[in-house]
């Protein structure tokens, strides 16, 4: 049993790739809506948050962590992972790090922006771990506090103020960037409005990259076994239920979570 995590529904794009890459692992996954955005708070609330959600995955019977939180993944990894010895914790920072490496390598026309919350911004953990590897390739940075509460109410399409908000994060890279990390894990549903901002680039999406490493560490689940899924929110189950069905593609039902 897989436990997956997130501040809201944006953790439901790792949710998918985790289905589409190993489809017999079953997932338990919390959304945690009534304490969203995660993208401001500081530190030690979110190594708290992250604790109180572990601790009930684990009593739902979780025996792997995936923080699929870019703002969790960039502060609280490592004392997460002090707090529960032994226990299997993958985060989304750096995986996604891996493959914006493996790009960079390929090609001497990389010219990347990461964005994400200002948290994981600020922490500087992303742009630290790639410029260890990388030493001549640009990264340009945004911090983009207003998209995942814009994910949060349903905003993903083409909506006036999720334009204006790209357009002011965005709009002086046009030409000078070719791809996008997506640092946090609401961002791969508004790719429409970033390709019209800054035009055809390449998505760097930390969804796909997670799943690939949660892949590599996790035992195969026994043959022809059924995948349970089961989805718990801190808030209204029914609005996270509205959006996790536009995400999903499927009908999926959530209960009320409390740590």
């Amino acid at each position: 049993m897989l436990g997956v995590f997130d501040s809201g529904v944006g953790g439901l794009t790792v949710v998918k790739e985790l289905r589409r890459l190993i489809p017999q692992t079953s997932i338990i996954y919390v959304g945690d809506t009534a304490r969203a955005p995660y993208g401001g708070k500081d530190e030690q609330i979110l190594f708290i948050y992250g604790r109180e959600i572990i601790r009930f995955l684990l009593k739902k019977g979780a025996k792997a962590i995936v923080m699929a939180c870019g703002t969790s993944s960039s502060v609280s990894l490592e004392p997460l992972r002090k707090e529960f010895p032994g226990l299997p914790i993958i985060d989304t920072i750096r995986p996604a790090v891996k493959t914006t490496l493996l790009l960079a390598q390929q090609s001497h026309d990389f010219k990347p922006v990461f964005a994400a919350t200002e948290t994981t911004v600020k922490s500087g953990v992303f742009q630290k771990l790639f410029y260890e590897e990388e030493k001549n390739c640009k990264l340009y940075v945004r911090a983009c506090p207003l998209f995942a509460p814009m994910v949060e109410a349903g905003l993903t399409k083409n909506n006036p103020l999720l334009n204006f908000a790209a357009e002011n994060y965005f709009s002086d890279l046009r030409g000078k960037v070719n791809a996008l990390i997506l640092g946090c894990t609401h961002y791969p549903l508004l790719t429409d409005a970033l390709t019209r901002t800054l035009g055809e680039i390449i998505f760097i999406n930390p969804a796909t990259a997670t799943a690939e490493a949660t892949r590599e560490i996790l035992p195969p689940p026994p043959e022809n076994s059924p995948a349970i899924i089961e989805y718990y929110t801190s808030g209204n189950p029914k609005n996270f239920a509205k959006i996790a069905q536009f995400i999903l593609n499927e009908k999926c039902t959530a209960k009320k979570a409390s740590f």
